[in-house]
């Protein structure tokens, strides 16, 4: 019983070993991981380009536009995958894949059009977990922070109207155009505010 009560608390520091599938995946996803990571950074600026100049966005959180105050602090870390000590010119700086933005308004406005934007897109998935290949999108105060009262939504700087977006390898023509259209018609009836 001891050496059983030793070995949980083990996994439990150091977690689990992989099994060989697992560990056969990650070995063969780390292979691309910095092609698919310029893609997202390459597809995440042109989008939050179009959502920063959208006029029922009222702030885009994005480190790759100029407007970001953590701008020259991001041009710093961000590398995704360049050489130390490369030359390359062609490399293109990427601030990977996430974006969070607020739609124009306040309150009850706010949290219907960011519902209605979630809603209206069909190239992005709505989700509660992001971070995959595909882009994926989610509305915090009407999902995995809705049992939070709105009070201390506000007071912690979660605002109704904010949408967090992760962008995929998707084209990003595509993902500009769905994202364009949600926003477009967010005015218009969609979901029911309960």
């Amino acid at each position: 019983e001891p050496f059983l009560h030793a070995c949980s608390k083990v996994q439990k520091l150091i977690t689990v070993p992989l099994n060989p599938m697992d560990s056969f995946l990650l070995a063969r996803g780390l292979r691309t991981l910095d092609v698919r990571m310029q893609r997202h950074g390459e597809n995440a600026i042109k989008v939050a380009r179009m959502l920063e100049e959208h006029p029922m966005v009222a702030t885009v959180y994005y480190p790759g536009l100029d407007s970001h105050p953590d701008r020259y602090l991001a041009d710093q870390v961000f590398s995704s995958g360049k050489d130390v000590d490369s030359e390359d010119d062609e490399w293109k700086q990427s601030y990977g894949g996430m974006i969070s933005f607020i739609t124009v308004g306040e309150g009850e406005e706010a949290l219907r059009r960011a519902r209605n934007v979630c809603e209206r897109l069909r190239v992005v998935n709505l989700a509660v977990s992001l971070g995959g290949v595909e882009s994926l999108v989610e509305h915090p105060a009407s999902m995995t922070h809705t049992m939070i009262p709105r009070e201390q939504r506000l007071a912690g700087g979660l605002h109704d109207g904010l949408i967090r977006l992760s962008v995929g390898l998707e084209r990003a023509k595509d993902l500009v155009e769905d994202l364009k259209n949600a926003l477009d018609l967010c005015d218009e009836d969609g979901c029911d505010l309960e």
